[in-house]
């Protein structure tokens, strides 16, 4: 699984899931510089309502 592509499926889908949504918080830590902006960006989108936890 990789943060990009948990990314990318989410913003096309509009939905991420809670597994998605757990590897992001268990690997924060290890993310780089571009993954850390990229995760910030999803937690954006969730807390304004573009993205909704769920199922796909």
């Amino acid at each position: 699984m990789s943060l990009v592509q948990i990314y990318l499926d989410a913003v096309t889908h509009q939905v991420i899931t809670s597994e998605e949504l757990a590897y992001v918080a268990g690997n924060h830590d290890h993310f780089d510089r571009t993954e850390q902006k990229l995760s910030a960006r999803l937690e954006q989108l969730i807390s304004v309502g573009s993205i909704s936890v769920g199922a796909r």
